[in-house]
């Protein structure tokens, strides 16, 4: 797991912990909840509430049982799910931003030279 891995999940919206936890996980396959704190270098005591909000944002399953082990959603699934959730937020955001701005939208483009606003 490298420090890079770690902060590209964390762009994505993982908490530093989450996302040590999802690439450990995505190296043990299948862990109880001791082996992925260690492997993640995450505290014991955060670890069952960081799984569980895990869960609850569908990055993992949990296999209930005695003990209870932990598993990650697969990769690319999850990556394809973040990706449709991230264009559909963008689609939402463009569609509001246009509805606060009625008229014609004449904006100045990225391309717009400065110089000529000052002149």
């Amino acid at each position: 797991m490298t420090l890079k891995l770690i902060e590209n999940l964390q762009k994505l919206g993982f908490t530093g912990n989450e996302a040590k936890v999802y690439a450990s996980l995505v190296c043990l396959k299948q862990a109880k909840a001791s082996e992925i704190a260690e492997n993640a270098g995450v505290p014991r005591p955060k670890i069952y509430g960081t799984l569980r909000g895990m869960e609850k944002k569908g990055y993992v399953r949990i296999i209930e049982g005695e003990p209870t082990f932990f598993c990650c959603v697969n990769p690319e699934v999850l990556i394809l799910r973040i990706r449709a959730d991230f264009m559909l937020s963008l689609s939402e955001i463009v569609s509001e931003l246009n509805y606060l701005t009625p008229g014609d939208n004449n904006f100045v483009s990225d391309s717009f030279n400065r110089e000529s606003v000052r002149a």
